[in-house]
């Protein structure tokens, strides 16, 4: 399958990405990381320290992405990550410190790259649901995970059909007994009038 057939975006990083990740090895979904920042700007103190003391460890870490430092003149830090999907997302660091930077970088290390999407419900209601979206599968027994159909199951329904009386007055015709028994003829009427 390619990549447009599961609509992603045609660049220049996802053209030789694996479409199944995990199967065989795991690739990292995270390509590229670049670090921009201002050499003398307060704002960038927090992307300095990180710089100093932990960028060289995450690059260790992770083999599979590249690191780019891109040191800009009095403008605000920004983090981009970039990944193999096609997806690209800026953050900005103004004023961040090293833990908040770190964070990011986990997050950015470990997600898959796919925009998250909110579901949305089309109806309002006053009291809204706690137990979440219903699907096809919501009230099926778990146990129909497992069967193999088809499968020989009894009928819920206890009661005769139209259909079986007159299949079983017509067997009875033709061995030779009367038609109708007693109260076999009220309950096809009642069956026919579908009452």
């Amino acid at each position: 399958m390619t990549s447009l057939g599961l609509m992603l975006k045609n660049t220049f990083i996802n053209k030789n990405a694996l479409i199944n990740n995990g199967v065989g090895r795991y690739v990292p979904q995270l390509a590229r990381v670049t670090l921009k920042f201002c050499k003398s700007n307060g704002a960038s103190q927090g992307m300095r320290n990180y710089i100093e003391q932990y960028i060289v460890d995450f690059a260790k870490k992770n083999p599979a992405t590249v690191v780019y430092l891109k040191p800009r003149r009095h403008r605000s830090p920004v983090l981009v990550a970039e990944f193999l999907n096609g997806e690209k997302y800026t953050q900005s660091c103004h004023n961040y410190t090293v833990e908040e930077i770190i964070g990011y970088m986990e997050m950015y290390r470990g997600h898959s790259g796919v925009v998250y999407s909110e579901q949305v419900k089309h109806t309002y209601s006053d009291h809204p649901s706690i137990q979440g979206f219903w699907n096809s599968t919501t009230q099926k027994d778990p146990s129909e995970a497992f069967m193999k159909f088809p499968i020989d199951k009894p009928s819920m329904a206890s009661e005769e059909t139209a259909t079986e009386i007159l299949q079983q007055i017509f067997k009875s015709q033709q061995s030779g007994k009367e038609a109708f028994t007693a109260g076999e003829e009220e309950k096809l009427a009642y069956k026919k009038q579908g009452e």
